[in-house]
Parts: C-alpha cells; structure tokens; sequence
C-alpha cells in the first residue's frame, strides 16, 4: 500500500506537468524531489524494526534504547501522509 501512495507523489505531479507540457528539466526536478522525499518514510515503514534497534551515537544526542519498530513503522506513515495533510490544510484555509 505504501508503494501506491509513493507512486501517486510521482504519478500526480507529473500529469500536472506534462499537462501543460512542461520541459524534461521539470520533469526531472520532481522526480529528485519525490525521490529525496520518499526515502526515510518508505524506509521507516519497510524497516521499521530493523531502524528501531538502531543504538548508539548519531550527529545529535545518542540513542540509549531501541524504539519500538510498530512506532517506527508509525512514524514513517506519518510522514508518508504529511504532504498530503499539508496540502488538504492550505485548501480548507
């Protein structure tokens, strides 16, 4: 299912784009975007409790205990969803 919602986060901007036929550079752009954007919800929901084991230091504050993976998975539809909400909210305001 998750497969489908990344697909449709390329599907939908580049019907928008050919629509009004754009360039390949567009094209291009909203592919990498798409791209960069799906890597951590995708990989949060594939490997939720492989990342949720994850202990030790990171660039920030060290991680001391393993997170649940359903939290992780959790997580990660969250921001599979969040463009989405965020696009539904600037509509209704």
């Amino acid at each position: 299912m998750s497969l489908v919602i990344a697909a449709a986060y390329f599907i939908l901007p580049l019907l928008a784009v050919v629509g009004k036929k754009g360039s390949i550079k567009e094209v291009l752009v909203i592919v990498l975007t798409a791209a960069g954007y799906l890597v951590m919800p995708l990989s949060c929901i594939w490997f939720g409790d492989e990342m949720g084991g994850y202990i030790g230091a990171l660039p920030g504050p060290a991680i001391n205990k393993p997170t649940p993976g359903c939290l992780v998975k959790l997580g990660g539809w969250f921001l599979l969803f969040l463009p989405a909400i965020i696009l539904l909210f600037s509509f209704v305001s």
